[in-house]
């Protein structure tokens, strides 16, 4: 059976519990059920990870080649506030930071350790892709 985009990124966001997650963070789970999104994140890998400092973590990673160009995006919670980080490899014209995860790091994805990525906090929380 061949699924569509829109079956195999809802059985990724379903498996990887993102609703729920997205939910518990306070923030609207249609961001991530928007039509459009298989599209842009079907390709995507959705991981949420339990990060030490400021808990869940919702991870939407990109093919690690492209990320220069397809940011890698996170959603948490710092201070009561909902945070969106977009991350490239390369610098984006609103990358404000760096940010470089060492090997041995289990706060976040493994696939995104070991290379300098650059940031930015993003206000609006709808993921970059799908506006």
């Amino acid at each position: 059976i061949i699924m569509s985009d829109q079956q195999s990124y809802s059985e990724m966001i379903k498996r990887g519990n993102i609703l729920a997650i997205a939910h518990k963070l306070g923030m609207d789970g249609n961001l991530f059920t928007d039509p459009g999104m298989a599209e842009f994140y079907s390709n995507h890998e959705w991981i949420v990870i339990n990060n030490n400092e400021v808990g869940e973590v919702i991870n939407a990673i990109p093919k690690i080649s492209r990320a220069d160009s397809i940011p890698w995006e996170e959603w948490f919670i710092v201070d009561g506030q909902i945070r969106h980080h977009v991350l490239f490899t390369s610098k984006h014209k609103k990358s404000n930071m760096t940010w470089e995860g060492h090997p041995g790091d289990k706060d976040h994805p493994k696939q995104v350790l070991g290379m300098l990525w650059h940031v930015y906090n993003d206000d609006n929380l709808t993921p970059f892709l799908n506006r």
